[in-house]
């Protein structure tokens, strides 16, 4: 019985770094945008062939159902393997990753490249090219990515509680060429979070849809905050808003360019600056 031929180590780490430890089954069949804990892949099945060309990075779950025959139904074929992994390398390196970065991830990844299986955890996150601003008591423009989708374009605002919550209310508009603000919300949460450093716990998510139902807005929670997973959509009620010390207004207006905030704050707004 031959030995099977174990993969090169710079090889994983083109697996690793290409992939940024994304299943691209995960990413285009369910969605899932975060790191998984999983395996390279042989796309043709063939264990022997280490060509780079010939591997991915799939979660354990998919790993395992892309391994196992099936009698009754359509099992997971070589061609949409290579598809989803070229589309998601695709997708990470449009996103910008800078040589400097790469080299830097790459140098990471090596280190803990000596078997087929990863089991940590280790974020590798991708730069940020859009530089937002807040002004207080108002909203800005801010763009994001949708997870391989369309990119788009919504309002928001951050409003910082007395009691240490932040709110961010996410406005959509007439006008964006995306993916809408509810479909892709959990990757606006991730990314809203880390460009305004925004403890994932602290978040309290409102969406507004300007342009449908202006006075109607949604309350979304997560089951998981680390990454955003599981959101659940909730009709913010009257008690809500005195929960959250705050009063919906009617509709957006401006005022010397500045867009205004559609949020009444109960509280001393801008907060008082500390000697």
């Amino acid at each position: 019985m031959t030995s099977r031929k174990r993969i090169p180590i710079d090889t994983k780490t083109d697996v690793l770094t290409k992939s940024h430890r994304r299943c691209c089954l995960c990413w285009y069949l369910e969605n899932r945008k975060d790191v998984r804990k999983g395996q390279i892949c042989h796309v043709n099945r063939n264990s022997s062939d280490n060509r780079f060309e010939n591997l991915a990075w799939l979660c354990l779950d998919h790993h395992d159902e892309y391994d196992s025959k099936t009698s009754q139904s359509k099992g997971l074929t070589s061609q949409e393997v290579k598809k989803w992994r070229d589309d998601l390398y695709d997708h990470l390196k449009a996103c910008g990753i800078s040589e400097s970065e790469a080299s830097q991830n790459k140098e990471l990844l090596k280190a803990s490249a000596t078997s087929d299986s990863y089991t940590d955890n280790t974020v590798i996150a991708l730069p940020w090219k859009f530089r937002g601003w807040l002004t207080a008591d108002s909203l800005t423009y801010f763009a994001y990515t949708a997870g391989g989708r369309s990119d788009g374009i919504c309002l928001i605002e951050r409003v910082d509680l007395p009691d240490g919550r932040i709110v961010v209310a996410c406005i959509q508009t007439a006008g964006n060429p995306g993916t809408s603000i509810t479909n892709c919300v959990e990757d606006i949460c991730d990314q809203v979070c880390a460009q305004f450093d925004i403890p994932h716990d602290k978040l309290v998510w409102l969406e507004n849809y300007e342009h449908v139902n202006p006075v109607e807005w949604q309350l979304v929670t997560f089951a998981n905050t680390q990454p955003f997973t599981s959101p659940l959509w909730t009709s913010v009620t009257s008690k809500i808003w005195r929960d959250l010390k705050l009063q919906p207004r009617p509709k957006l207006q401006n005022k010397s360019g500045l867009i205004l905030s559609k949020l009444e704050k109960q509280f001393a707004w801008p907060p008082l600056e500390e000697d």
